[in-house]
């Protein structure tokens, strides 16, 4: 499996900063990296598409050492599965970075959409049920 480099950059659009920006504002998150992990697991725990997804246009946001190292040993891990479910080869570190960039990405307006409306309290509520109906699985 394929690791992430610490000093690898996470590097969002601008579209997905801003929202994360809003989260983090709303103490929903309280760090935009955490909020752009979860947005990649939600979208990887889905299996959205993310064929459309550009990675040019980005700003850098943080490393990936700033994530906690679980959070990140299960996006690897993540990655990798569905990599090769998808038969696409991760043959280093930055295809890892790319792809959980994707799934990030594709994840990002999926629950802007979800909780649009929401006060921060209500999407805190419905990252907890997200995580209850994931444990199900």
């Amino acid at each position: 499996m394929k690791q992430m480099k610490t000093n690898a950059m996470i590097r969002p659009t601008s579209e997905a900063k801003g929202y994360l920006d809003h989260l983090k504002k709303q103490s929903v998150f309280s760090r935009a990296v955490d909020a752009y992990a979860f947005a990649a697991a939600f979208a990887m725990n889905q299996g959205m598409d993310i064929s459309a997804v550009s990675l040019t246009g980005r700003s850098d946001l943080t490393e990936v050492d700033t994530l906690d190292d679980k959070v990140r040993l299960a996006l690897e891990a993540a990655a990798a599965v569905l990599a090769r479910r998808n038969g696409v080869e991760l043959a280093d570190s930055a295809s890892v970075v790319d792809l959980v960039t994707k799934y990030a990405e594709v994840g990002l307006p999926a629950l802007k959409e979800r909780w649009s409306g929401k006060s921060g309290l209500q999407i805190q509520n419905d990252i907890q049920k997200i995580l209850s109906d994931s444990a199900q699985l």
